[in-house]
């Protein structure tokens, strides 16, 4: 006689690969019922959590701007380097002592490790992408950029994946080749770490005076460089994402989202059992 069908998939049993039992069609049945009039909890249901949490990613989406507004203003306007690499710098080691004596020792060793890296491979930086075409290079940085923002967390302060910090180098790297000079390469290469990596450690990017001094800052920019209708068009997108796209996610985690949570616990058990 035959062992009763198990929902376990990792069991070799003696029935075929298309083998359907009537039981599971049964459970499956009460859950699709069940599973619709179940209640999410309330922290799935707070439209105003969800939009705190996206209005992270959203600050963080504003502070990656600034490497294209660095970009411009070196390539472009053709600032001096130097200075805005200096007043970061300051306002970097200004909240850094903040923190205790033996961080603060360890911190300045790795910063000085880090400075003396970039100081060495400026020059490789300026000449790496050099004879890539300048349409290719902004290709490749819009994708790398998006990538970059997909490895983003929606925390509001989170340490720096290698992932990310990875990706930023590779922004930072293709378009280094079209700054003018290697100080040039190295203040750009410096200014985006302390923007993207370090003062997001330092601050709340989420907080009310950053986030106020952010949008001035990037909508400033993106009006003087681009034009209003710019700014309207990104005022859209934001209001929707801020507003709409957490309505539409609390609505389906009311309606949608106990189904599906109790079908995926259906094939096989929370913790595997081994022999």
């Amino acid at each position: 006689m035959k062992e009763p069908w198990k929902r376990l998939l990792w069991i070799e049993q003696e029935y075929p690969d298309n083998y359907t039992d009537p039981d599971f069609i049964r459970l499956i049945n009460d859950l699709r019922y069940k599973g619709k009039s179940a209640k999410p909890t309330k922290e799935a249901t707070s439209t105003k959590k969800v939009r705190r949490n996206l209005f992270n990613f959203y600050n963080k989406v504003l502070n990656t701007f600034f490497i294209y507004i660095v970009f411009i203003l070196l390539q472009e306007k053709r600032i001096n380097p130097v200075p805005l690499a200096l007043v970061m710098t300051v306002m970097v080691l200004s909240l850094t002592n903040r923190i205790p004596d033996k961080k603060r020792v360890l911190n300045w060793k790795a910063s000085l490790v880090i400075i003396f890296a970039m100081l060495t491979l400026s020059p490789v930086l300026k000449s790496l992408s050099k004879t890539t075409a300048s349409d290719s290079i902004w290709i490749l940085a819009f994708w790398l950029t998006v990538a970059y923002l997909g490895s983003l967390s929606t925390a509001s302060i989170s340490p720096p994946l290698n992932v990310s910090t990875n990706l930023l180098l590779a922004i930072v790297t293709v378009l280094a080749s079209r700054l003018e000079s290697t100080t040039h390469v190295f203040c750009f290469l410096l200014s985006c770490i302390e923007i993207n990596i370090i003062l997001p450690n330092l601050i709340k990017l989420s907080d009310e005076y950053v986030s106020i001094l952010s949008h001035i800052c990037v909508y400033f920019f993106i009006s003087t460089w681009f034009g209003w209708i710019y700014i309207l068009l990104l005022d859209c997108l934001a209001l929707f994402y801020l507003f709409v796209i957490p309505q539409w996610f609390v609505y389906w985690q009311i309606h949608y989202r106990g189904y599906e949570s109790s079908l995926s616990r259906v094939w096989e058990a929370q913790k595997p059992i081994l022999d």
